[in-house]
């Protein structure tokens, strides 16, 4: 996650141009959090979907023929990764005039088959273990008194923000080996035998049963989930920039399109199943 000073390019207008033209994806609004409560600081979540149209005939026998020549299994998604390049601009204001502060963004999200919480995935019975990883993210920023901290997740980091979201939930790899591993560049990763736990509760090793995920397999990630974790009261504003680098992908309406008349009819289905996972509880 690069960080800079300054506001520069934050927002845009919408614009749809030729593949290597950026769509911008403006949050409606800011995300306020921070406000002391019982538990700490208050969080937020916040999420964008990018805008996809429905896939042609020409996409769908495309897709089969691949498909075919590499056998049932794994599925090819519609939008692989690759088909497009994402990024998110962000914007942290620190609304106390007197005191710096200190803010986390978790970034998370969604491809076509799942969509990735952490929270909803838990490793380890122990109250004490760490909390599954989010995606990217969730390093400690400094944010001076009355002042504003920019940055960006770059393009590579939400490639391999997708990778990894495929390889903890079509492959069943273990959140912490995802996403402490560089996966940007991979050209294939093997799918694992589900989790399984000894009495105590803790993960047991994985082994391989033999499937292997090659790149044009590997699905995009679809929908931007961030969670903004400030010391005390902020705000939290930010953008995603998208490159339809496959071309015709993204729906000209851009965010429009999910309440035109026209352009939600024209959108394809989006429905991800939620990944959870728990040990099971032990036996007393």
């Amino acid at each position: 996650m690069r960080i800079v000073l300054g506001l520069t390019g934050l927002f845009g207008l919408l614009l749809i141009g030729c593949t290597n033209d950026p769509i911008y994806l403006p949050s409606p609004q800011g995300i306020a959090a921070g406000e002391p409560g019982m538990d700490g600081p208050s969080e937020a979540r916040a999420s964008i979907q990018i805008p996809v149209n429905t896939e042609t005939m020409e996409d769908a026998a495309d897709r089969a023929t691949r498909q075919a020549l590499l056998g049932a299994a794994p599925e090819i998604p519609y939008v692989a990764v690759g088909d497009l390049e994402v990024s998110v601009e962000w914007l942290i204001k620190n609304n106390d005039p007197a005191m710096p502060g200190n803010a986390r963004i978790q970034l998370n999200g969604a491809n076509q088959f799942f969509e990735y919480d952490p929270t909803l995935v838990v490793l380890s019975s122990d109250d004490e273990a760490p909390p599954s990883p989010g995606l990217a993210g969730d390093i400690p920023l400094d944010i001076p008194a009355g002042g504003t901290l920019s940055g960006v997740f770059r393009e590579d980091e939400l490639r391999e923000a997708s990778i990894d979201l495929d390889m903890i939930t079509r492959a069943n790899v273990n959140p912490f080996r995802a996403t402490l591993v560089v996966d940007k560049n991979r050209t294939e990763f093997s799918e694992m035998n589900p989790l399984t736990y000894d009495d105590d509760g803790e993960p047991l090793p994985q082994t391989a049963p033999g499937l292997v995920v090659p790149r044009q397999a590997m699905a995009q990630l679809l929908r931007i989930d961030l969670v903004f974790k400030p010391d005390r009261p902020m705000v939290l504003e930010y953008t995603v920039r998208v490159r339809d680098v496959r071309g015709e992908i993204v729906h000209e309406l851009a965010l429009a399109a999910f309440t035109d008349p026209v352009g939600m009819n024209e959108l394809q289905p989006f429905m991800p199943a939620p990944f959870a996972t728990a040990p099971p509880v032990p036996m007393p």
